[in-house]
Formats: C-alpha cells, sequence, structure tokens
C-alpha cells in the first residue's frame, strides 16, 4: 500500500462505526464522479446529477461530509504527480482491495495493476507503428472495472513518447455502476478521453454515458462517429438501395457504444 492509499485509508477509518466502509466508498465515489463531470457536462441529467449529490450529502452531518473532499484532494494531488511524471497506477481500485472491500462471493477483485501493464505491452506491440500514422488510437475495454488496463494503455502510450489526453480515446463498459464511476473518476483525473458506459456488454443494453472532458472537448466522439459511419455506409451501399441508416447488426460494440 502506498503513503496516498494509506493517507486515504485512514480517512476512510476516522470516520467511525457510525458508516459502514462499503457506504462510505461508494457514496464517495459517486458524489466524486458527480462533481467532475457537473463541472462542464451541462446535459438533460445535470440536474438529476446534483439533486443526487445532494442527497447524499443529506446523510451525512457537514464535518463528516467535508472528509470526501480531504479525500478528493489527496486523490487529485496524487494522480496529478503521477501523471507530471508520466506514470499511472489504478489508485482506486487499490483502494477498494486495501479497504477489504473484495467479493468473494460474486468474485469481484480488481487486476493488480503490474499484470495490466504487461497486458497492455502484449497487446500493444505494434501501437508504436499505429500512432505514427494515426492520429490517435481508440481502445474498448467491455468489463472496464475501475479502469486499470484503460489507465494500463495510457501509460503505455505515455512511455512511447505521447501525450494520452491527444493520442488515444477509451471506450469502456460495466455493469456496476461503482465500476462506471470509478472508471470515469480515474480517467477524467489522468486526463484521458474516455467514454464510460453503464451497461451490459453480453446483452447489448446500455443505460448511461460519463464521457471525460477530454473526450467532450477533444472530439474525438465525433471522429469516432463519423468514421464508422463512413466505413459501414462505404461497405453496405449499392447502387441500387444506398444505406443511410446502419443496421445495428452491423455495428460492433465498440461502435455500439461510441454511437450510444
Amino acid at each position: 500500500m502506498n503513503n496516498s492509499n494509506k493517507e486515504i485509508v485512514k480517512l476512510f477509518k476516522s470516520f467511525g462505526s457510525a458508516y459502514r466502509v462499503a457506504d462510505l466508498f461508494r457514496d464517495f465515489v459517486e458524489v466524486t464522479a458527480i462533481v467532475l463531470i457537473n463541472q462542464y457536462a451541462f446535459d438533460g441529467k445535470w440536474e438529476q446529477r446534483e439533486n443526487r449529490y445532494h442527497e447524499i450529502r443529506k446523510q451525512y452531518a457537514e464535518s463528516d461530509f467535508k472528509q470526501f473532499a480531504e479525500i478528493l484532494g489527496v486523490l487529485i494531488v496524487e494522480t496529478r504527480g503521477q501523471r507530471e511524471q508520466g506514470l499511472f497506477a489504478d489508485i482506486l481500485g487499490c483502494l477498494y482491495m486495501d479497504l477489504g472491500l473484495g467479493n468473494p462471493n460474486s468474485g469481484q477483485y480488481f487486476t493488480p495493476y503490474n499484470i495490466s501493464k504487461l497486458m497492455a505491452a502484449i497487446v500493444n506491440q505494434d501501437l508504436a507503428e499505429k500512432l505514427k500514422t494515426d492520429p490517435f488510437v481508440s481502445v474498448l475495454e467491455p468489463t472496464c472495472g475501475s479502469g486499470v488496463n484503460l489507465i494500463a494503455f495510457a501509460e503505455n502510450v505515455c512511455s512511447l513518447g505521447y501525450t494520452p489526453t491527444q493520442h488515444m480515446a477509451a471506450v469502456g463498459v460495466d455493469i456496476d455502476a461503482l465500476c462506471v464511476w470509478m472508471c470515469f473518476i480515474q480517467c477524467q483525473l489522468y486526463r484521458i478521453p474516455a467514454k464510460i458506459v453503464h451497461g451490459n456488454s453480453l446483452t447489448n443494453e446500455y443505460w448511461e454515458a460519463w464521457c471525460t472532458s477530454d473526450w467532450i472537448f477533444g472530439g474525438f466522439g465525433q471522429v469516432m462517429a463519423d468514421r464508422i459511419a463512413t466505413s459501414k455506409k462505404v461497405a453496405a451501399r449499392n447502387e441500387e438501395n444506398p444505406i443511410t441508416v446502419i443496421p445495428q447488426h452491423m455495428l460492433t460494440l465498440e461502435e455500439q457504444l461510441v454511437l450510444f
């Protein structure tokens, strides 16, 4: 456990026995996700998210709720310091395990970061060549969890001398809202352009998307959507019946999530 995680664990434990650690962690993650996204995403769900923030806040004494801000401060300082050095880590995933929240019944454990780094290195052996010719590369994680594989991918991009903020676009999906918020928070703090979808990648059910500011303001969603539309229309068009609407069955999972 690194020093920042030790500090955050200590802050969580300082709440005392009045709260369950699992509830504290979930509330902190949801509140943090709302605080981050509502700074720039003034969409149709802004007010709904804001109301949810105050709903959670009312469950805590003011002095206790302020500790969430202190925890977030530690998290921001840690991620910013690592990012400036070109380093990345799955801080929230590690914190989840350090707090003893791993669930043996559901099999919910978060992959150690070193394993994800190894997987990223193996899978992305041609990444350097792609980055020489493409303005950015995209990555899909159908069960994103806390975002560890997306973070490892970003570190790989950074190690090649490229800035993840400009040269990668991540799409993630998870059926667990807690995982969606964790992944979104870390991608936002690490400046990874990402669209994290709350949904089921097996049944193709998608309910809500949390997009980082770099995804939105970098225009990654539109660029990827344009690529998809162009490639699919060209592949499916014939002289007698040009296709103007792409049938769902013609889309890959990544394409469905981008267009969701």
